[in-house]
């Protein structure tokens, strides 16, 4: 069985923190969780059972989702690494199946799986594809609610389509559950922390894409994850968020596109 690094970034998360621990040691492959906490002041991180397998690293400030990620992944000594969110609970072998089948996959970089609701229904960016101009009007328009009927309105997410039945490639996964080869991770540089907050997960798919792997999407591996839990703590997430989306059209789109996006909210 390969190996894994799980690491978790929290801020505020509450006692959602400590299940989503919980739920990952039940993985044998996990060798290693390391949550990196942004300086919480809910108590979140006392709320952790202690384990062998669990470092806990603290900040003394928030210094953002994507420095934090690769704040632990500098720490982490698996030949893969999980970037889950504090408020994520994987099932039994959600870990092992992936770290497995990502390390059988010579091409593939990053894996990631179908992310539920908690009510069971898929989320929404569980899979995706990588934003445009195009794409992301026909998100923001919701015209990609049609998609079920033609390809055509598909926007950037794609949990309208049938789910397919095996294992798939795919642009973009859930910034939920992130599993990539710690060597690949390395390649592209990790995370770009010039992003506060939201799309640098796109930002690293898009990446990851241009160093020439390929990104997969397991249908048949689950979580559940209970969205925004440390992003209702944070009351700058709106504007985080429209900074982020600027910020990947500006790196990686036309100027006209990212010109155009700025007026989308």
């Amino acid at each position: 069985m390969s190996n894994c690094s799980v690491i978790v970034v929290n801020y505020n998360t509450g006692e959602l923190l400590k299940k989503t621990i919980e739920a990952a040691l039940e993985n044998g492959s996990v060798h290693e969780i390391l949550v990196v906490d942004n300086n919480s002041s809910d108590g979140s991180m006392g709320l952790v059972q202690e384990s062998k397998k669990l470092k806990k690293h603290y900040r003394t400030r928030n210094h953002g989702f994507a420095s934090s990620c690769n704040f632990g992944a500098n720490l982490a000594t698996s030949e893969n690494l999980l970037f889950l969110n504090p408020d994520c609970i994987v099932n039994k072998t959600t870990i092992d199946i992936l770290s497995d089948e990502i390390n059988n996959l010579s091409g593939s970089a990053i894996i990631g799986c179908r992310v539920n609701n908690p009510d069971g229904t898929e989320q929404r960016a569980s899979r995706r594809r990588l934003p445009t101009f195009w794409r992301s009007f026909k998100t923001f328009s919701k015209i990609e609610r049609l998609a079920k009927y033609c390809h055509c309105f598909s926007g950037v997410n794609l949990n309208f389509q049938p789910m397919p039945e095996n294992v798939i490639k795919v642009e973009a996964i859930s910034g939920a559950f992130i599993m990539i080869k710690t060597k690949a991770f390395k390649k592209i540089n990790g995370f770009d922390e010039q992003f506060p907050l939201h799309f640098e997960d796109l930002d690293l798919f898009k990446r990851t894409l241009n160093a020439g792997f390929t990104i997969m999407f397991n249908p048949n591996a689950t979580v559940t994850h209970y969205q925004g839990t440390s992003s209702q703590s944070n009351p700058k997430v709106a504007q985080l968020k429209q900074i982020g989306r600027q910020r990947y059209f500006k790196k990686h789109l036309s100027y006209f596109s990212y010109l155009l996006v700025k007026f989308l909210k």
